[in-house]
Protein backbone atom coordinates (compact mmCIF):
# COMPACT_ATOMS: atom_id res chain seq x y z
CA UNK A 1 0.00 0.00 0.00
CA UNK A 2 1.14 3.54 -0.63
CA UNK A 3 2.46 5.22 2.48
CA UNK A 4 3.45 8.60 3.83
CA UNK A 5 6.49 9.55 5.86
CA UNK A 6 4.96 11.46 8.76
CA UNK A 7 6.80 14.14 10.72
CA UNK A 8 5.98 12.47 14.04
CA UNK A 9 7.76 9.28 13.04
CA UNK A 10 11.44 8.39 13.09
CA UNK A 11 13.07 8.47 9.65
CA UNK A 12 16.46 6.86 9.10
CA UNK A 13 18.54 5.71 6.16
CA UNK A 14 19.36 2.04 5.91
CA UNK A 15 21.30 -0.21 3.55
CA UNK A 16 20.13 -3.50 2.08
CA UNK A 17 22.20 -6.33 3.54
CA UNK A 18 20.43 -9.27 1.89
CA UNK A 19 17.69 -10.15 -0.59
CA UNK A 20 16.34 -13.71 -0.61
CA UNK A 21 13.77 -15.14 -3.02
CA UNK A 22 11.53 -16.93 -0.50
CA UNK A 23 8.74 -17.79 -2.98
CA UNK A 24 8.27 -17.19 -6.72
CA UNK A 25 6.84 -13.71 -6.07
CA UNK A 26 8.09 -12.93 -2.55
CA UNK A 27 11.48 -11.53 -1.54
CA UNK A 28 12.70 -11.36 2.04
CA UNK A 29 14.74 -8.17 2.35
CA UNK A 30 16.91 -7.29 5.33
CA UNK A 31 18.00 -3.70 5.90
CA UNK A 32 20.51 -2.37 8.43
CA UNK A 33 19.60 1.15 9.59
CA UNK A 34 22.39 3.69 10.02
CA UNK A 35 20.77 5.02 13.20
CA UNK A 36 18.57 3.60 15.96
CA UNK A 37 15.12 2.49 14.83
CA UNK A 38 12.76 0.99 17.38
CA UNK A 39 9.48 -0.84 16.82
CA UNK A 40 7.07 -3.31 18.38
CA UNK A 41 6.45 -6.74 16.89
CA UNK A 42 3.63 -6.46 14.34
CA UNK A 43 4.16 -2.85 13.31
CA UNK A 44 5.02 -1.55 9.82
CA UNK A 45 7.30 1.04 8.27
CA UNK A 46 7.15 3.35 5.27
CA UNK A 47 9.97 2.58 2.83
CA UNK A 48 11.34 4.83 0.12
CA UNK A 49 13.60 3.16 -2.43
CA UNK A 50 15.45 5.58 -4.74
CA UNK A 51 13.25 6.64 -7.69
CA UNK A 52 10.13 4.91 -6.33
CA UNK A 53 7.08 6.07 -4.40
CA UNK A 54 6.82 5.43 -0.67
CA UNK A 55 5.29 2.10 0.25
CA UNK A 56 4.27 0.62 3.59
CA UNK A 57 5.65 -2.80 4.52
CA UNK A 58 5.24 -4.78 7.70
CA UNK A 59 8.35 -5.49 9.73
CA UNK A 60 8.77 -9.26 9.86
CA UNK A 61 11.27 -9.69 12.68
CA UNK A 62 11.14 -8.96 16.38
CA UNK A 63 12.73 -5.82 17.83
CA UNK A 64 16.33 -5.69 18.92
CA UNK A 65 17.97 -7.71 16.14
CA UNK A 66 19.93 -4.82 14.62
CA UNK A 67 18.51 -5.39 11.14
CA UNK A 68 14.96 -4.91 9.88
CA UNK A 69 13.31 -7.58 7.75
CA UNK A 70 10.51 -7.09 5.19
CA UNK A 71 8.56 -9.42 2.91
CA UNK A 72 8.07 -7.70 -0.45
CA UNK A 73 5.80 -9.13 -3.10
CA UNK A 74 6.39 -8.60 -6.82
CA UNK A 75 3.06 -7.56 -8.31
CA UNK A 76 4.54 -6.96 -11.74
CA UNK A 77 5.89 -3.46 -11.30
CA UNK A 78 6.99 -0.74 -8.92
CA UNK A 79 8.94 -1.49 -5.77
CA UNK A 80 8.18 -5.21 -5.82
CA UNK A 81 9.61 -5.72 -9.29
CA UNK A 82 12.59 -3.51 -8.44
CA UNK A 83 13.44 -5.57 -5.37
CA UNK A 84 13.03 -8.85 -7.24
CA UNK A 85 15.12 -7.90 -10.25
CA UNK A 86 17.33 -4.81 -9.89
CA UNK A 87 17.88 -3.92 -6.22
CA UNK A 88 21.29 -4.83 -4.81
CA UNK A 89 23.00 -5.30 -1.48
CA UNK A 90 24.27 -1.91 -0.34
CA UNK A 91 21.44 0.10 -1.90
CA UNK A 92 20.03 2.84 0.37
CA UNK A 93 16.47 2.72 1.70
CA UNK A 94 14.73 5.44 3.69
CA UNK A 95 12.77 3.94 6.59
CA UNK A 96 10.11 5.84 8.53
CA UNK A 97 7.94 4.71 11.38
CA UNK A 98 7.01 2.66 13.14
CA UNK A 99 3.30 2.72 12.43
CA UNK A 100 0.35 0.54 13.36
CA UNK A 101 -1.55 -0.45 16.49
CA UNK A 102 -1.76 -4.24 15.87
CA UNK A 103 1.44 -4.96 17.74
CA UNK A 104 2.04 -7.80 20.21
CA UNK A 105 0.83 -7.10 23.73
CA UNK A 106 3.56 -8.73 25.82
CA UNK A 107 1.62 -8.44 29.08
CA UNK A 108 -1.00 -10.87 27.84
CA UNK A 109 -0.03 -14.29 29.13
CA UNK A 110 -2.95 -16.25 27.73
CA UNK A 111 -3.28 -18.08 24.42
CA UNK A 112 -2.40 -16.27 21.20
CA UNK A 113 -3.76 -16.82 17.70
CA UNK A 114 -2.10 -15.28 14.62
CA UNK A 115 -3.76 -15.55 11.20
CA UNK A 116 -1.84 -14.58 8.06
CA UNK A 117 -2.79 -14.37 4.41
CA UNK A 118 0.00 -14.12 1.82
CA UNK A 119 2.66 -11.60 2.83
CA UNK A 120 0.50 -10.84 5.84
CA UNK A 121 2.81 -13.51 7.23
CA UNK A 122 5.39 -10.76 7.86
CA UNK A 123 3.88 -9.10 10.96
CA UNK A 124 2.53 -12.42 12.24
CA UNK A 125 6.07 -13.85 12.06
CA UNK A 126 7.34 -10.96 14.17
CA UNK A 127 4.56 -11.40 16.73
CA UNK A 128 5.02 -15.15 17.03
CA UNK A 129 8.80 -14.86 17.30
CA UNK A 130 8.53 -12.15 19.94
CA UNK A 131 6.03 -14.16 21.97
CA UNK A 132 8.21 -17.27 21.91
CA UNK A 133 11.46 -15.42 22.54
CA UNK A 134 10.06 -13.61 25.58
CA UNK A 135 8.77 -16.81 27.18
CA UNK A 136 5.07 -16.42 26.47
CA UNK A 137 3.37 -19.03 28.65
CA UNK A 138 0.17 -19.53 26.67
CA UNK A 139 -0.35 -21.56 23.53
CA UNK A 140 0.70 -19.82 20.31
CA UNK A 141 -1.03 -20.72 17.04
CA UNK A 142 -0.08 -19.45 13.58
CA UNK A 143 -2.38 -20.14 10.62
CA UNK A 144 -0.91 -19.27 7.21
CA UNK A 145 -3.25 -19.08 4.23
CA UNK A 146 -2.01 -18.90 0.64
CA UNK A 147 -3.46 -19.66 -2.77
CA UNK A 148 -1.40 -22.76 -3.70
CA UNK A 149 1.67 -24.78 -2.81
CA UNK A 150 4.29 -22.52 -4.52
CA UNK A 151 3.08 -19.56 -2.43
CA UNK A 152 4.15 -21.16 0.85
CA UNK A 153 7.39 -19.74 2.20
CA UNK A 154 9.48 -19.91 5.40
CA UNK A 155 7.81 -23.22 6.19
CA UNK A 156 10.99 -24.86 7.48
CA UNK A 157 11.60 -21.87 9.74
CA UNK A 158 8.23 -22.34 11.44
CA UNK A 159 8.60 -26.12 11.62
CA UNK A 160 11.87 -25.55 13.48
CA UNK A 161 10.02 -23.26 15.91
CA UNK A 162 7.43 -25.97 16.59
CA UNK A 163 10.27 -28.32 17.54
CA UNK A 164 11.90 -25.74 19.80
CA UNK A 165 8.67 -24.60 21.52
CA UNK A 166 6.10 -27.13 22.65
CA UNK A 167 3.41 -24.43 22.94
CA UNK A 168 3.70 -23.38 19.26
CA UNK A 169 1.55 -24.79 16.44
CA UNK A 170 1.85 -23.89 12.74
CA UNK A 171 -0.84 -24.67 10.15
CA UNK A 172 -0.78 -23.92 6.42
CA UNK A 173 -4.02 -23.69 4.42
CA UNK A 174 -4.31 -23.67 0.61
CA UNK A 175 -7.23 -21.69 -0.82
CA UNK A 176 -7.07 -23.00 -4.40
CA UNK A 177 -4.73 -26.00 -4.71
CA UNK A 178 -3.99 -26.81 -8.33
CA UNK A 179 -3.61 -30.52 -7.68
CA UNK A 180 -4.38 -33.01 -4.91
CA UNK A 181 -2.53 -32.20 -1.71
CA UNK A 182 -2.27 -33.54 1.80
CA UNK A 183 -2.50 -30.03 3.20
CA UNK A 184 -5.55 -28.29 4.60
CA UNK A 185 -7.49 -26.48 1.91
CA UNK A 186 -10.14 -23.80 1.86
CA UNK A 187 -10.22 -20.36 3.45
CA UNK A 188 -7.83 -19.81 6.34
CA UNK A 189 -10.56 -18.26 8.49
CA UNK A 190 -12.75 -21.29 7.93
CA UNK A 191 -9.89 -23.56 9.04
CA UNK A 192 -9.59 -21.60 12.27
CA UNK A 193 -13.35 -21.79 12.82
CA UNK A 194 -13.27 -25.57 12.32
CA UNK A 195 -10.41 -26.08 14.77
CA UNK A 196 -11.68 -24.05 17.72
CA UNK A 197 -15.05 -24.35 19.44
CA UNK A 198 -14.55 -21.10 21.34
CA UNK A 199 -11.73 -18.56 21.40
CA UNK A 200 -12.70 -16.46 24.39
CA UNK A 201 -9.54 -15.51 26.30
CA UNK A 202 -7.36 -15.53 23.18
CA UNK A 203 -5.66 -12.47 21.80
CA UNK A 204 -5.99 -12.67 18.03
CA UNK A 205 -3.83 -10.96 15.42
CA UNK A 206 -4.74 -10.89 11.72
CA UNK A 207 -2.91 -9.62 8.61
CA UNK A 208 -3.48 -10.10 4.89
CA UNK A 209 -5.78 -8.93 2.10
CA UNK A 210 -8.63 -6.70 3.38
CA UNK A 211 -11.41 -9.18 2.50
CA UNK A 212 -9.59 -11.98 4.31
CA UNK A 213 -9.00 -9.81 7.37
CA UNK A 214 -12.67 -8.86 7.57
CA UNK A 215 -13.80 -12.47 7.14
CA UNK A 216 -11.48 -13.50 9.97
CA UNK A 217 -12.76 -10.69 12.20
CA UNK A 218 -16.30 -11.96 11.65
CA UNK A 219 -15.30 -15.57 12.32
CA UNK A 220 -13.47 -14.63 15.51
CA UNK A 221 -16.44 -12.69 16.86
CA UNK A 222 -18.62 -15.76 16.29
CA UNK A 223 -16.12 -17.69 18.40
CA UNK A 224 -16.70 -15.26 21.32
CA UNK A 225 -13.60 -13.10 20.84
CA UNK A 226 -14.44 -9.54 21.94
CA UNK A 227 -13.48 -6.74 19.56
CA UNK A 228 -10.80 -5.45 21.92
CA UNK A 229 -8.92 -8.76 21.63
CA UNK A 230 -8.75 -8.69 17.79
CA UNK A 231 -5.83 -6.74 16.36
CA UNK A 232 -5.46 -5.87 12.66
CA UNK A 233 -4.18 -2.77 10.89
CA UNK A 234 -6.26 -1.62 7.94
CA UNK A 235 -4.51 -1.95 4.57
Amino acid sequence: MTGTIERASTAVIGRIVSIEAAAPLVSVVRVRPDDAFDWRAGQFAALRFPDFEIRNYSISNRPGEGEIEFHIRDNGGGVGAHVASTASVGDPVEIAGPFGSAYFRRRHGGPLLAIAGGTGLAPMKAIVEDALATGHAGDVHLYFGVRDEPDIYLEQHFIALTRAHLNFRFVTVLAEPGEPTGRRHGLVGAAVAADFQLLYGYQCYVAGPPAMVQACRDALRLKSVPAHDIFADDA
